[in-house]
This record gives C-alpha cells, structure tokens and sequence, in this order.
C-alpha cells in the first residue's frame, strides 16, 4: 500500500488551478487578445509545438511590466475547491507551468506553493526574452522512488501526464485534447471530483 508521504501530486497552472488562460489577459493589455487567444489554442490542442508558440507568445507581451502583470495573475480567476486542497497539502504539491517565473512568483508565494516554471531574461522591469522553457516531464526526475500524480488538461502536459504513475485529465474548460485522451489514467470534469479523486490517491 502506498503511504500519503509518497505521493507527490503535480499542477499545471493555467486552466488547472486557475479558471482561465494566463497569457491571454495579459494580452489584453496590449491590445493583442484575440492573437495570443489563438496561438494559445493552437497549443492547448496541440497543433503547435509548445516551445515555437511560447517563444512567439512571449515575444509579443513582453513589453507589458511585470509589476503589471503580477496584478493580473493576482487577479485570475481560480477553482477555489481545488485550490484549497492545494494549499491544505502544500507540503507533498507542485505547480508545474510553462509561464514564467517572473510572471507566477508573486502569485505561488502568495499562496505558499512552489512551482517549477520556465525562466525569463530580464531588464527595466520587462522581459527581455526567454531564457529557458520548461519541459514539463523533466519534473520528475527530482521525484525519484516517490509516486507522482500529474493533473493537467493541455496538449503541453501530455508528456509529464504519461511519464507520471498516474495522469488525470481535468476536462473543465474545454474538451480534453486526444493526445492527453490517450495518456491520462483518469478524466475528471469538475473540481469537486477532482478534489475527491486527489484525497482517495
């Protein structure tokens, strides 16, 4: 039997924890919403790859501060059930995201979770460029010999998802892209089945 201790349970950020897509509300500073909404699409479904769109996306809304930008992660909306399993277990969970670290940290200190997170070149208070893009799966690694539950709902996490001992697909938002379909051990769709899941693993 697996005792609690070994478990590590793993989340992605955007429209996991939070209850809609980061990148596109900062593009609403920037007048470039319905831009950044497609490409994010795109990558959700997996039509194109994570890296070239991230890169793309980033390109786009760096300009926005990030002091500005810390607001309107403050700000985002959140499955407030599934959060507060988070946070009541934060001692065996981490956010694992492809944002940037400099856009979420303000938000997991907040909340006093940690996070693994792509990194960002900085200067003048903006984003420089992309300095390194996380590969979600290489997460793992620093979890050997323990259990790893991996909970995500885009093309981005299917890799982790299959790589981990147990993936769960969280179908909330949208239709769960096939590829994660073929990977996930279980598809939940909403947050109390969620929490009810997580608390019987």
């Amino acid at each position: 039997m697996n005792r609690d201790g070994d478990t590590v349970f793993l989340f992605d950020f955007d429209g996991t924890i939070t209850a809609t897509e980061l990148l596109p509300l900062i593009a609403r500073e920037v007048d470039l919403e319905e831009e950044i909404a497609a490409l994010t699409r795109d990558t959700m479904d997996g039509r194109l790859p994570f890296d070239e769109s991230f890169r793309h996306r980033v390109e786009l809304l760096r300009a926005t501060p990030i002091a500005r930008v810390a607001e309107i992660v403050a700000e985002v909306p959140v499955f407030p059930r599934l959060l507060d399993w988070i946070v009541a277990h934060r001692d065996r969970c981490w956010v694992v995201t492809g944002n940037l670290d400099c856009w979420v940290a303000g938000w997991m200190e907040h909340h006093g979770l940690r996070c693994f997170s792509s990194t960002a070149a900085l200067q003048d208070g903006e984003v420089a460029g992309v300095q390194t893009i996380l590969h979600k799966e290489s997460v793992l690694a620093h979890f050997a010999g323990r259990r790893t539950v991996m909970v995500g709902d885009g093309a981005n996490d299917a890799q982790i998802m299959a790589a981990a001992d147990i993936g769960i697909g969280f179908a909330t938002l949208h239709d769960l892209p096939p590829v994660v379909l073929e990977v996930a051990d279980r598809v939940v769709l909403d947050e109390d089945a969620l929490c009810r899941t997580l608390s019987q693993l």
